[in-house]
């Protein structure tokens, strides 16, 4: 099946009507925080974590002023490759290493009464909510920094008991307002918080440089100003060490940061051991393949011992604009339109590339959505064939994403940005047991087609070099200028690609004589038979 006009539109107007608008309610973390302990029979003095926000109604959306902190495993890319080159062996140290870390950061996060947002490949992402109020906003940015404190700390005391680990460790902190919000479903469920201070928080983290860096509103909360001719306060080692002597308040208990980072460890460390000697099976990582099409994954059924390892595309669409989009809502009191939008363009989005595509999407990212494909059969992955597939499907979701421009309110001035890549890539749940794991697919086509989604604006649609070389002739000369072309929709790629006669006309890839005529029959029964 491919996208069709109708078919989206019709799509587009049911997701419209699931979630309209008038039915979204705004209220304030504060009132939230009392209805839910209420209604989980929680006493005002237990944990801030027993009433988080998990598990929002999609109805709702929670205003906060927060703290955000997000952590960046610096060295993960190289952790991705044995001898310049992806192999199994490094897909399986990539992932135990993310677990492990996954795992060491969410017993920080308890132990600190944060909230967990997000894992992302090499990103981490945790809020602090409490002390609640904007006189307390210093207080926060303290916990915040005592966190990433101990966090850096426990990173590099567990590479030192286990080199596999060994990374350095980046962390970028922001403060401010924000709307939480939770678009997921079922065991996937998706915490947001959409806003500037999570934004800036994450490009603070980007970089090679490991250390604390804290923006210009968190650190003139803590009475601190940012380095000369810069507006970030850059955290020295001693400094760091200095905010473990922060007295944290969790359920009505005042322990120092420092005695909470070494219990937090001493857990990691005992549950690392029991790992390595074999009593914890589910951190045994074995892959598998999987059948094309890829839209029927069912994430529980991939722990680390079920984990699918097979080539396939990667693909990041980033909606271009949205963060100075939902700020100005918050201003203007429009936070209800902006998040009923949100949630029906990232509904159409994942839609579009499962039902058109028999795409499976990995997981919402902020404004992002990460999703993969793949054409094939239980042996191998046609390389090609996904490569064309995976370009049909990004201009399938800049086609629907233009129709949500036009029949959604306020949403004409943003835009969409699309990476793509290909490669081997794993993919499972880790981290934590339960529903507390994390959907990760993880491999350097993932961190490219990111890196591609990157250097686009909101017209754009970018190959990484690998998917340019696995794509057919036709699709190589479409990207022939610097892999990248503006304003690539379905018509476009109709338009572009559907005269193609032979996608095995590739540079450094042989083709097989019996099948070189035959893609353009085959591909629609191929998507015919998904269904």
């Amino acid at each position: 099946m491919a996208w069709n006009e109708d078919r989206a539109r019709m799509r587009i107007k049911r997701f419209i009507d699931s979630i309209p608008e008038g039915r979204i309610v705004v209220e304030d973390f504060r009132s939230f925080l009392s209805e839910t302990r209420m209604a989980k029979g929680i006493t005002a003095s237990a944990a801030l974590t027993e009433a988080s926000l998990v598990d929002i109604p999609r109805n709702r959306a929670i205003t906060t002023h927060a703290v955000h902190v997000y952590a960046n495993l610096i060295d993960f890319n190289s952790v991705l490759v044995d001898a310049g080159r992806e192999t199994e062996a490094s897909h399986r140290l990539a992932f135990e290493f993310l677990h492990a870390h996954y795992s060491a950061c969410d017993v920080l996060i308890d132990e600190f009464e944060m909230q967990r947002v997000d894992f992302h490949g090499s990103r981490l992402h945790a809020v602090v909510l409490a002390p609640e109020g904007p006189q307390n906003e210093g207080a926060r940015v303290r916990k915040a920094i005592a966190f990433a404190a101990g966090f850096r700390e426990m990173v590099e005391r567990l590479g030192q008991e286990h080199t596999r680990f060994q990374t350095g460790v980046r962390i970028g902190i922001d403060s401010g307002p924000a709307v939480a919000i939770d678009g997921g479903r079922k065991d996937e469920r998706e915490p947001l918080f959409i806003g500037s201070p999570a934004n800036h928080a994450a490009k603070l983290a980007d970089g090679q440089e490991p250390g604390v860096a804290v923006s210009r509103r968190a650190a003139a909360a803590i009475d601190r100003a940012p380095q000369p001719f810069s507006d970030i306060l850059s955290l020295s080692k001693s400094l760091e060490r200095q905010f473990l002597n922060e007295h944290v308040v969790t359920a009505g208990v005042d322990r120092m940061a420092d005695a909470r980072l070494e219990t937090a460890y001493t857990k990691v460390a005992d549950e690392l051991r029991a790992r390595e000697s074999g009593s914890v099976s589910e951190a045994v990582f074995r892959f598998q393949r999987k059948a094309p099409p890829l839209k029927d994954i069912v994430y529980a059924d991939h722990p680390p011992s079920r984990a699918i390892r097979m080539e396939m595309a990667s693909l990041f669409a980033d909606i271009d604009g949205f963060t100075a989009y939902i700020d100005d809502s918050i201003r203007t009191g429009r936070i209800a339109e902006a998040v009923s939008n949100l949630h029906v363009m990232r509904a159409e989005m994942a839609a579009a590339l499962r039902e058109d595509f028999g795409g499976r999407k990995v997981r919402f990212v902020g404004d992002c959505i990460h999703g993969m494909v793949a054409e094939g059969d239980a042996r191998s992955t046609d390389a090609m064939a996904t490569m064309r597939t995976a370009v049909n499907a990004a201009a399938g979701l800049r086609s629907s994403f233009e129709l949500c421009r036009t029949m959604l309110p306020g949403a004409d001035r943003l835009g969409l940005a699309i990476g793509i890549d290909y490669g081997e890539t794993p993919v499972c749940r880790i981290g934590l047991r339960g529903q507390a794991s994390v959907r990760a697919a993880a491999s350097r086509a993932t961190c490219v087609s990111e890196a591609e989604q990157r250097r686009c604006d909101g017209r754009e649609t970018a190959l990484g070099e690998a998917a340019f070389a696995a794509s057919p002739a036709v699709v190589r000369q479409v990207f022939i200028s610097g892999r990248k072309v503006p304003n690539f929709d379905h018509d476009a790629a109709d338009l572009l690609l559907g005269t193609m006669q032979s996608p095995y006309l590739s540079s450094g890839v042989e083709a097989d004589p019996m099948r070189a005529h035959s893609p353009e029959d085959q591909l629609p029964m191929r998507a015919h038979d998904a269904w």
